[in-house]
């Protein structure tokens, strides 16, 4: 056993290690370790060695080296393989690193997993449950700066529930039906809602969403109790102050309902959504806020016009992209009937010019392909019962004018979002700036003040009752009466001698380097 106390030595011994011990071990050992003559000579020392190397995961704050050492221990797997306790601790040290550190750690810490699982197949299932758990933890808050490391969390959680379907199933049944049981405890014993409300539940959806959008044909069965969680939870509370939290939810459902080629009824929800927004708000204005980083808003910023403005802009989006889904569809002409309706009626209700322009656009796109699908499908020679040759001449269709239309509108729409989302960040970064300047000076102004008061407390007792003194006498002001040649002296606390006429105040202040005497000369 060895000491290390010079911190230079230490950094070339953990170098050395990281640069030569894999080629070592595998000259050693060989491909398979465990099956080696030299195993037992050298089973206690790798042992303590790969202890150690999982210990350092945790004190390491470098990103550089934290990197450097996760490689490492990726190109060590074969020797954890034959340790069924290092393997456990390297999971978990690679889970706390994919769940708090920075982008490129999170990266290679799943990437270490993703090798983990390729190399012992039968540890899937638990490595999934701790990262879900793990991406449940790092998800329950929700902005701007959080927003991009919880997206990455669940690409990450998402690669891994594709690797193999079956284990991904049992999964998928066992944390869905957990969200449903959540789901119906609100509905049934009228507990808090924000157990559901909140962004923990939201993106715990968005992960199923995702797994489910692009699965195989046994994982199917798990999209429609899916769906019907996600239809409860736009009808447990249907307060606009909730707008946000719905428009989530109808977004992900779109998103399922376009990968899976499934019709989700959701037009009662979005016009929900748009009818808030048919009568003028007439609040003072206010700033405009990202409705996709906030769930819920108060009941004060309901009621400004840049609420308004936020619930329409995503509201006709998910509109346009709903009857867009429907628009390759042989029954559009039906479907898109009562869409029509709607928003007829809303034009006829809203007072504001720049929302009635917008759904006139969607209402003259949706009645063009409405009347092509029925000039184009009144030759055909199939029933409604024939589903696949349907299916064939749904696919013979040609991009219709909503589809182009949502697109081109959708690219626009995306890069003034991330212009404005530029703009933002920078006036944060001035923000902040303008705030560590302010408290320099507070700082340096409190610095100033102890000085003054350090050298008050400094200053000997005679001086103290000297300037008592020169206070009191402050108090006295000296009145000089013209004309009689006389002069008074009143004092301030006294009321009887306050018989004056014609006052003309004229104060002539002198500063001196120990006190200020203000003179009063008052004359007729």
């Amino acid at each position: 056993k060895y000491t290390i106390i010079d911190p230079d030595m230490v950094n070339k011994v953990i170098s050395l290690c990281l640069e030569y011990s894999v080629e070592v071990l595998k000259e050693c050992l060989g491909d398979s370790p465990t099956a080696s003559p030299r195993w037992m000579k050298v089973k206690v020392s790798l042992k303590t060695y790969l202890t150690n190397l999982t210990d350092l995961l945790g004190l390491l704050t470098s990103d550089d080296v934290l990197c450097a050492v996760m490689r490492h221990c990726k190109a060590m797997l074969p020797f954890y393989a034959a340790f069924s306790r290092l393997i456990k601790k390297y999971v978990k040290s690679h889970i706390t690193v994919w769940g708090c550190k920075s982008d490129l750690s999170r990266v290679v810490a799943f990437t270490g997993l993703q090798a983990l699982v390729k190399k012992i197949p039968s540890f899937l299932g638990d490595l999934l449950k701790k990262m879900y758990v793990e991406y449940t933890k790092c998800s329950k808050a929700m902005n701007i700066k959080t927003r991009d490391n919880i997206v990455l969390m669940r690409n990450c959680l998402v690669e891994l529930f594709k690797i193999n379907p079956s284990v991904t199933y049992t999964t998928g049944f066992l944390y869905i039906r957990q969200l449903a049981v959540t789901v119906r405890s609100v509905v049934v014993s009228k507990k808090e809602i924000e157990s559901v409300y909140n962004w923990q539940y939201i993106n715990c959806l968005h992960v199923w969403v995702a797994v489910l959008a692009d699965c195989d044909a046994c994982l199917q069965p798990l999209i429609f109790p899916l769906i019907q969680v996600m239809l409860k939870v736009l009808d447990l509370h249907s307060s606009p102050c909730y707008f946000p939290l719905h428009l989530h939810t109808i977004r992900m459902m779109l998103h399922l309902a376009a990968s899976t080629d499934n019709h989700i009824p959701l037009l009662h929800p979005l016009l929900a959504c748009l009818n808030f927004c048919a009568n003028q708000n007439k609040a003072p204005a206010s700033k405009p806020i990202d409705l996709t980083c906030v769930l819920k808003v108060t009941k004060g910023y309901k009621k400004t016009k840049a609420y308004q403005d936020g619930v329409f802009d995503l509201s006709f989006e998910l509109i346009l992209n709903y009857v867009s889904q429907l628009s390759q569809s042989i029954a559009f002409p039906e479907a898109s009937f009562p869409v029509c309706v709607w928003l007829r009626k809303f034009n006829k209700s809203c007072n504001n010019s720049k929302y009635t322009s917008q759904i006139k656009q969607i209402l003259e796109k949706t009645e063009a392909v409405s009347r092509d699908i029925t000039d184009r499908r009144s030759g055909v020679s199939f029933s409604p019962r024939d589903l696949e040759e349907a299916k064939k001449w749904e696919d013979a269709l040609p991009e219709s004018v909503l589809t182009k239309f949502f697109n081109s509108w959708l690219k626009v729409h995306r890069s003034v979002l991330a212009a404005n989302q530029a703009a933002a960040t920078e006036n944060g970064e001035e923000d902040e700036d303008e705030g560590e300047e302010e408290e320099n000076e507070e700082s340096s102004g409190l610095e100033s003040a102890e000085e003054e008061a350090a050298k008050a407390e400094e200053e000997p007792p005679k001086k103290k009752k000297k300037k008592l003194v020169e206070k009191k006498e402050k108090k006295e002001m000296k009145v000089k009466k013209k004309g009689d040649g006389k002069e008074t002296t009143v004092k301030k606390n006294d009321g009887t001698e306050k018989k004056k006429k014609k006052k003309k105040v004229v104060t002539e202040v002198t500063e001196d380097a120990e006190d200020m005497v203000e003179d009063i000369v008052l004359s007729d």
